[in-house]
């Protein structure tokens, strides 16, 4: 790599920040079946955004350096050891085991603005281009630690020390607490080494806490549960390919998706993601076989609370017992807001936590900064989130203005995303 160093915060000079594809999130692997299973030719956008607009990313991160980060990543491919490993699992069929290896990623399109921020933009078959994801996430935020802390050795252990020392406080609270988390922190991680360090820490230090990895290499690598749920695009995706046959189909997108999860997988992968229209009408509207067949539901935007309370009182208005079900909380998430969701929570329903940037990328010496790669088009339509917090939501006025048409969308909340 032209402009990398070795050191111990970010690894050889020699070496790419991702070096195999199955260094993305559990759930790039089961959307990516989903995928190829009911829609495999349907064709799809994904754009980056930087939500935290007062970093001006391309000022930080080479363009080139990011050009040369995402070839090595074209040129690797599905392996017989990830396959193995997907095999293992008992979920994928052969013939999709098959598929995967002819995978050759296509070439995302990067422009530095006139405002210097980034786009980041990659088109093609859906099942394929989902991988692009996560692994886009990981490495444009390496390259921007890479540029805020640089490679002096004195310097990175003084980052490391006093990381060290605030995931230490962390693991103190949470050992005395009956907390269960699933390490989310993958797509905004300071580096990988960071990554796999702090997550050896903690399974070394509170093993009781920590249920499941979501990055699959890393998971395979330390021997532990690999864990996720499912995305938005899967909602977006799905809703941009009925949106325009009539507003009750449109709106019925949301269960559709959650049906054909039900008919593939089993329950205890099978956790809904309400937030992509609006968690109310969501709630409202979904039917009770569903309520009843998947595990539980991830709130990922919104009040955290308000989610929380709607959620038992569907359960309950349905005759469903909340105490058999799960809550797993995934936004914005520190220890704080951790100890006092589950002190709130836990005595009616079953609580875990995505704990995702704030335990990979919390040193002190650097913020994190929220970026995301979203969904923008599905099958040649405008693909759009409302989600439950304004400032998430995506997609071109017009296409918003008409699904809040369709679902009857009024929320107001808006709050700046930390992460």
């Amino acid at each position: 790599m032209k402009t990398k160093k070795d050191s111990m915060l970010f690894g050889k000079a020699d070496e790419p920040i991702i070096a195999s594809l199955m260094e993305v999130d559990t759930y790039k692997f089961l959307m990516m079946y989903f995928i190829w299973t009911y829609v495999p030719l349907m064709r799809v956008t994904f754009a980056f955004t930087n939500r935290t607009i007062k970093v001006a990313l391309g000022d930080h991160v080479s363009v080139e350096r990011l050009k040369e980060e995402l070839s090595a990543v074209r040129m690797l491919r599905i392996t017989d050891q990830i396959v193995d490993y997907l095999r293992a699992k008992g979920i994928f069929s052969e013939e999709f085991l098959t598929d995967m290896r002819t995978i050759v990623l296509p070439e995302p399109q990067i422009v530095k603005r006139e405002d210097s921020q980034l786009d980041i933009t990659v088109s093609g078959i859906w099942y394929q281009v989902t991988l692009w994801e996560t692994i886009i996430l990981a490495i444009v935020n390496q390259l921007y630690a890479e540029n805020a802390i640089g490679y002096d050795p004195i310097f990175q252990q003084k980052v490391i020390a006093e990381g060290e020392k605030r995931l230490l406080e962390k693991i103190a609270i949470l050992q005395k607490i009956d907390i269960r988390f699933l390490q989310f922190g993958l797509r905004r991680r300071l580096s990988g080494w960071w990554e796999q360090h702090v997550t050896e820490i903690a399974l070394d230090r509170m093993p009781q806490n920590i249920v499941a990895v979501s990055n699959v290499a890393l998971a395979d690598k330390l021997g532990v549960p690999w864990g996720g749920t499912n995305a938005h695009e899967l909602y977006s995706g799905f809703y941009a390919l009925r949106c325009y046959e009539n507003k009750d189909i449109a709106r019925y997108a949301q269960y559709e998706v959650l049906e054909k999860w039900q008919a593939l997988y089993p329950q205890n992968l099978r956790i809904m993601l309400p937030d992509t229209f609006g968690s109310q009408q969501f709630f409202a509207g979904l039917p009770k076989e569903l309520a009843e067949s998947f595990k539980g539901a991830r709130q990922d935007s919104g009040d955290p609370i308000i989610f929380g309370q709607l959620l038992i009182e569907m359960y309950r208005r349905l005759h469903i017992d909340p105490s058999a079900k799960t809550l797993l909380f995934s936004d914005g998430l520190d220890v704080v807001e951790m100890v006092r969701l589950h002190s709130i929570f836990a005595q009616m329903i079953t609580v875990l936590f995505g704990w995702g940037t704030n335990f990979t990328n919390d040193t002190g010496f650097l913020k994190p900064i929220s970026i995301v790669m979203k969904l923008v088009e599905a099958a040649g339509n405008p693909a759009v989130k409302l989600s439950d917090n304004l400032a998430k939501a995506m997609g071109k006025p017009e296409v918003i203005m008409m699904a809040k048409d369709i679902f009857g969308y009024t929320n107001t909340f808006t709050k700046q995303c930390v992460y």
